[in-house]
C-alpha cells in the first residue's frame, strides 16, 4: 500500500523558541524518519499550507524554524507549547554528507538558509569530514538565529558569523559572507553546502570557482515555493526539475543554466 503523499499527520508542540522578532522554533513531537535537506508542508487550518525545512532532530521530535511571512507561517507561529501542528512530509532528497568524508566541507549560510545547513552541520560535525567551515551571514544583530548554539559550534568547527550592517553589542564581522568566502585557503576537491538568497548563492559560486571549486562540488538547497511537494502543479519547476521532488538540494552544475538566467 503506497502512502497517501497528502494525508495530514499530528505532531505536539514541545517547546517554542523566539529566536527574533517574526521568527520561532518548534520542537514537534514525531517519530517520523527524516534526513537532513529535507522539509515538511506545515498545514494551518483554514489559512493552507507552506514548505518548511527540517532544521534538526532529537529524540522523538522535529525541529522546524518559521518566519511569519504570510496567512499561513503567522498562523504557525501563533502556536504554543501543548498545541497540535498538522503536517505532510518528509519530502525532497538530502545533503550528500558522504561526499564531504575526508575532504574540507564548507557550509555557507545567509539569513534564514541557516535553518537548510544546521543539521547538516550538526551532522558533519560528528562525520570523518577533514576540516569543516561553517560561515554564516546575516542581515543584521536582531535576525541572528540559534545563538544559543554558536559556542558549542565554535568548538566542533570553524564557525564565523557576519552582519550586513553594524549593532553596538556586535564586536565580530561586519561584511558581506562572500568578503569572508574570499579570505579562506580551500583545497580545489572541497565540498561546498549553501543556502541563501539567490544573489548569495550566485555570487559565492563565482567566488569559489575563482577559488578552483568545481560546480560539481557544490550544493545549494533552493528556496523555492513548493506548492503540492509532489511534481504535480509545477509551480517550484526550474528548467527540467521539480523542486519539490528532485530537490531541494541540488548539485550546482545541473541547475546553473536555469538558475542564472535573469528571468528565473
Amino acid at each position: 500500500m503506497v502512502e497517501n503523499p497528502y494525508f495530514l499527520k499530528e505532531g505536539r508542540v514541545l517547546k517554542v523558541v523566539k529566536e527574533c522578532e517574526g521568527v520561532f522554533t518548534f520542537h514537534i513531537a514525531t517519530e517520523e524518519p527524516a534526513e537532513p535537506g529535507q522539509y515538511n508542508m506545515l498545514y494551518a487550518f483554514g489559512a493552507g499550507e507552506a514548505p518548511i525545512t527540517i532544521a534538526s532532530v532529537g529524540e522523538g521530535y522535529v525541529v522546524h524554524t518559521v518566519r511569519a511571512v504570510g496567512n499561513v507561517t503567522r498562523s504557525i507561529d501563533s502556536l504554543r507549547e501543548g498545541d497540535y501542528l498538522y503536517y505532510r512530509g518528509p519530502y525532497g532528497n538530502r545533503w550528500e554528507l558522504e561526499r564531504a568524508f575526508g575532504k574540507t566541507l564548507l557550509i555557507l549560510s545567509g539569513g534564514l538558509g541557516l535553518a537548510a545547513t544546521r543539521w547538516v552541520f550538526e551532522r558533519a560535525m560528528e562525520s570523518p569530514v577533514k576540516r569543516l567551515i561553517h560561515l554564516y551571514g546575516s542581515k543584521d544583530y536582531e535576525s541572528l538565529l540559534y545563538k544559543e548554539f554558536y559556542e558549542k559550534w565554535a568548538k566542533g568547527a570553524e564557525f564565523h558569523i557576519t552582519l550586513d550592517r553594524p549593532h553596538p553589542e556586535w564586536k565580530g564581522r561586519v561584511g558581506l559572507i562572500t568578503e569572508l568566502l574570499k579570505e579562506l585557503e580551500l583545497e580545489k576537491d572541497a565540498v561546498v553546502f549553501m543556502c541563501g538568497p539567490d544573489p548569495m548563492v550566485k555570487a559565492c559560486v563565482k567566488t569559489l570557482e575563482e577559488k578552483g571549486i568545481r560546480a560539481e562540488n557544490i550544493y545549494a538547497s533552493l528556496e523555492r515555493h513548493m506548492k503540492c511537494s509532489v511534481g504535480a502543479c509545477g509551480h517550484c519547476m526550474i528548467g527540467p526539475y521539480f523542486v519539490c521532488k528532485d530537490g531541494p538540494v541540488f548539485r550546482y552544475d545541473l541547475i546553473r543554466e536555469y538558475f542564472e538566467r535573469k528571468e528565473v
